[in-house]
């Protein structure tokens, strides 16, 4: 593989997919610069990043922040910019006809991204096209919480995707009214986009990920989440690979009628009650656990250099058995949060893969400073 003349600009160097990224195609002999609002950050300290630059954040500045990469895109030569947060791919899929004059980007299309990232019309395309979901609840104000009809625990959520996670669970009335006011308040919500409501789905967390070419599908893979940071509900921090043909019908069925191009996560949980998968959202960008598929052989990341060439993607949903821990901020921190879960942790570490790299320290050394961050910030609140 000639790898001499394949650049590529890596965006959101912070993220923890991110540096699963720049390790798999920089061993490779990719040169891979990187992007970022902050300074010190994850990817930043790796032996594979080349030049580093710092850009506003698409979060706060959004034409700052494609004024800063077009920038970068008309002084350098890239064969491929890769955004992999929602807030870069959203910016990117937005601007796409304009970031493809200087560079490659495979990506959906910004309807799509859309779609994804409202919470509600997600739900109402899913039921539409047959694909289960939780009883959901889309309430235009708090006087309409009080007179729903549902059972306790319930979830309270963003009615939207924000880059971060905003979710509550309720265990009573009382506190769903709440939970659901400060909600409101803390996020500056207003009708008619207040959080939704959802029926609680007790079960295992499962996700379907895939890449498609323009509108077909080439390669996926699926996964089980065996432990998550928060400990409530949040990121895989043990995840193994996972195999059931329901579960990818229901994932291709909604990547299938949305036309997809580009990478995408379908997530669920499949509930207790009944069996049945239901869905929770579609995470239009590259997902948190990629290492995960990337160690079991599913290379999603090549597969954008690849279609970048011009090559053909081969079919195949083929990938090996795999067990995979985040351990520094993921399996710790769940293991402080559950201590009874620390014998099951300590036991997995004996067979899985892990994302400590002792041919590449540096992050894993800034993950081991930032335990401490992380619990100074919780103590301040």
């Amino acid at each position: 593989m000639n790898t001499e003349a394949k650049k590529i600009l890596l965006l959101d160097a912070a993220n923890q997919n991110t540096l699963a990224i720049l390790r798999h195609l920089g061993k490779k002999g990719y040169t891979i610069d990187l992007c970022s609002h902050q300074k010190a950050c994850l990817s930043m300290f790796s032996k594979y990043a080349e030049k580093k630059f710092i850009i506003r954040e698409p979060a706060k500045d959004e034409a700052g922040f494609i004024e800063d990469l077009i920038k970068i895109l008309s002084t350098e030569k890239y064969h491929l910019v890769m955004p992999v947060g929602f807030k870069s791919y959203r910016a990117c899929a937005r601007h796409q006809d304009l970031i493809k004059k200087y560079t490659n980007l495979i990506i959906t299309s910004n309807e799509n991204i859309e779609l994804a990232a409202d919470k509600r019309r997600t739900n109402e395309f899913a039921e539409k096209i047959g694909v289960p979901v939780p009883k959901t609840f889309v309430p235009l104000s708090a006087q309409e919480v009080e007179g729903l009809q549902l059972s306790f625990p319930c979830v309270v959520k963003a009615p939207f995707e924000s880059g971060k996670n905003i979710v509550e669970y309720a265990q009573n009335r009382e506190e769903l009214l709440s939970k659901f006011n400060a909600m409101v308040a803390k996020n500056n919500f207003k009708s008619p986009d207040l959080p939704i409501v959802q029926e609680y789905i007790v079960g295992g967390g499962y996700g379907f990920f895939a890449y498609y070419d323009n509108g077909v599908c080439k390669r996926s893979f699926s996964h089980h989440r065996i432990r998550e940071y928060p400990v409530t509900g949040g990121a895989s921090v043990c995840a193994e690979s996972f195999r059931d043909p329901k579960l990818t019908e229901y994932g291709r069925k909604m990547l299938d009628a949305l036309k997809w191009n580009g990478v995408a996560m379908v997530e669920f949980k499949q509930d207790n009650n009944d069996g049945i998968y239901k869905l929770m959202e579609i995470n239009p960008k590259f997902w948190g656990s990629l290492e995960l598929a990337l160690t079991s052989g599913v290379e999603f990341d090549q597969m954008l250099v690849d279609k970048a060439d011009g090559k053909e993607i081969a079919t195949s949903d083929e990938f090996a058995d795999v067990t995979f821990q985040w351990v520094l901020n993921g399996e710790l921190f769940h293991g402080l949060e559950r201590p009874l879960a620390i014998p099951k942790i300590i036991s997995t570490l004996f067979y899985s893969k892990k994302d400590i790299r002792f041919f590449d320290p540096m992050p894993n050394l800034y993950q081991l400073a930032y335990i401490f961050v992380h619990y100074y910030k919780k103590l301040k609140g």
